[in-house]
């Protein structure tokens, strides 16, 4: 018995627009200046004063003291901070020809 196959059984060839790097250059350069702030952000971390008041923030429950700490570290691409009882997740969003293009997630444990 044969059965009667629709599809060729050769591979279609596409036609795919030439490779355009300069959205790609965009968000290198955008995201090393992301890795450079958080760069900046981890030394004022590893300050125990500002570490403890970060924590002492988040153990309160205190997004808005725990966002201008993070604001105070001068960075000028925008971080959001979400905390636990065991730890911090930063995310860092980068900006390139007007539009979001790249993230840096970071979480960096400080309990059990």
């Amino acid at each position: 018995m044969y059965y009667y196959n629709p599809y060729p059984q050769f591979p279609v060839h596409r036609q795919y627009p030439a490779v355009d790097v300069s959205t790609f250059g965009y968000s290198v350069t955008a995201f090393q200046k992301t890795v450079n702030e958080a760069s900046n952000i981890l030394k004022r971390f590893a300050d125990p004063h500002f570490a403890s008041s970060l924590m002492a923030a988040a153990q309160a429950g205190n997004q808005t003291e725990v966002d201008r700490l993070i604001k105070s570290i001068g960075v000028s691409t925008p971080v959001t901070a979400k905390y636990t009882p065991s730890g911090i997740l930063l995310t860092i969003h980068a900006e390139a020809q007007g539009t979001q293009c790249c993230t840096l997630t970071m979480y960096l444990k400080w309990g059990k």
